[in-house]
């Protein structure tokens, strides 16, 4: 990607502004790039606000969002988009992100990033990734918007008046700030159906393990509320942040009124500055009503035979896959424990220095669907989800994130979560079942990881 000399912009100043993108379109095109990124530093602000407010003045209706310990990725619009499905997707979008982002020209400080969103299934929808038109990063309380754009389609005097929709947004967003709904306050509806349905399936699975067909099998369950004035996936995505400031607070959106939005505790990949981090997240317990019980269930989680045996199946398939790829592990010895408000889990973290450069979407299309998401071996336990699970997954427990230009990036696994369309909110959840494995404490697990959005759906 070619990188202009970096620039300052007067946003006040028309003349500047002309002035500035001139020469910025022109070098794009003796350098025959297709995409132009403009990008600035903005006064500190809240990028989902901003984010809100753009795509309330531009009308757009596709974003992606991403949060994590404070760093933010924010984008809306499309300037450049791809949808596959098939087994070849991941190598699709691949090219599609190398081909698009390698047709770039940048005006710095810009970060341009090509997000993706996949499905659990290689034969469904979503697959897409898109080139944004709006993008807000935040890092180290510092916010950063890039402006992309196609060349053959935009002339400055376009920029310029898109440059007045950020004017409009910030101004908007410190006029008045988008208030935050209370939760609503849901009850658990009765769940008999889905119980029964849920309870013959794990011992199906569990049938299945003593066969020595599978060593794990992951079922998840579904479950669909209904609110008369719909659900308000800005004032949820506001809750989960409030709520689950551990986790990845995560919202796509390619479509009005269907969204897909979580709070995930798990990362499936990171590669920055050459090296690679992936998590191994199984295991689980609910968090106590006092400290004391809290200990006593976290000590109850950390040496129970059958969590560490299926968190280390999680551990020894990234490892594996990882060293195939020509990678060296470093593995900590022991697992930790990772507290969310309503549920806990064992968590390993893996690191790999790069040996060579690789895409991530290489590595994304290596290790969908680990052992956390599906089971092991990973053949057999697809056939089974199949046969066994009466529903689509779509977006559920399958990979999200974003691309540099140098193929690094981030993915997390799209769970604790929903999928908003109208009035309705479509919950799903899963439990790995290994030998051991009882039902009903299989389902009181599902219960747990469903409170994590029906506590923040507003």
């Amino acid at each position: 990607m070619p990188v202009s000399l970096p620039l300052t912009f007067d946003l006040s100043s028309e003349s500047e502004f002309y002035t500035q993108v001139s020469a910025g379109i022109q070098a794009a095109q003796q350098a025959n790039c297709q995409f132009l990124s403009l990008g600035i530093a903005l006064p500190t602000v809240d990028p989902l606000m901003l984010l809100a407010g753009l795509m309330h003045v531009s009308g757009e209706s596709e974003h992606f969002y991403l949060e994590q310990a404070g760093e933010i990725v924010a984008a809306c619009g499309a300037v450049a988009t791809s949808s596959v499905q098939g087994h070849q997707r991941f190598g699709e979008l691949q090219r599609f992100s190398e081909q698009t982002l390698s047709r770039l020209w940048a005006i710095a400080p810009a970060e341009p990033r090509l997000f993706c969103q996949f499905s659990f299934w290689d034969d469904t929808h979503p697959n897409w990734g898109v080139l944004p038109r709006w993008q807000v990063i935040q890092r180290l309380e510092q916010v950063w918007l890039t402006l992309n754009c196609a060349l053959e389609t935009n002339t400055p005097h376009r920029l310029w008046q898109d440059w007045q929709l950020v004017q409009r947004a910030l101004a908007q967003i410190l006029a008045e700030p988008p208030p935050c709904p209370p939760p609503l306050a849901i009850a658990l509806p009765p769940l008999t159906e889905q119980y029964g349905q849920f309870i013959r399936r794990v011992k199906h699975a569990l049938r299945l393990l003593e066969e020595g067909d599978i060593e794990k099998l992951v079922l998840a369950a579904a479950l669909t509320l209904e609110q008369p004035q719909g659900f308000s996936w800005l004032g949820t995505l506001q809750n989960l942040r409030q709520q689950y400031t551990n986790a990845y607070i995560f919202s796509v959106g390619q479509k009005r009124q269907q969204v897909f939005l979580g709070a995930s505790p798990e990362r499936l990949v990171k590669i920055a500055d050459g090296v690679l981090c992936a998590d191994a997240l199984a295991g689980s317990r609910p968090r106590g009503q006092t400290q004391q019980e809290d200990q006593s269930l976290r000590n109850g989680l950390y040496h129970s035979p059958k969590e560490r045996y299926e968190h280390q199946v999680i551990v020894e398939f990234l490892r594996q896959t990882l060293q195939r790829l020509g990678m060296t592990c470093e593995v900590p010895a022991k697992p930790r424990i990772l507290e969310l408000s309503h549920i806990q889990h064992l968590q390993t973290l893996i690191q790999a220095p790069l040996p060579e450069p690789i895409h991530i979407l290489q590595v994304v299309a290596a290790l969908h669907p680990t052992p956390a998401v599906a089971g092991y071996p990973a053949a057999r336990a697809q056939h089974w989800l199949r046969q066994l699970e009466p529903f689509n997954r779509n977006g559920y427990a399958a990979p999200l994130g974003w691309v540099t230009p140098t193929g690094e990036g981030e993915f997390i696994v799209g769970i604790r979560s929903a999928h908003l369309q109208g009035n309705y909110a479509h919950l799903l959840a899963g439990a790995g079942i290994v030998k051991g494995s009882h039902p009903e404490r299989e389902w009181q697990e599902i219960l747990w990881k469903f409170q994590t959005m029906i506590s923040a759906l507003a």
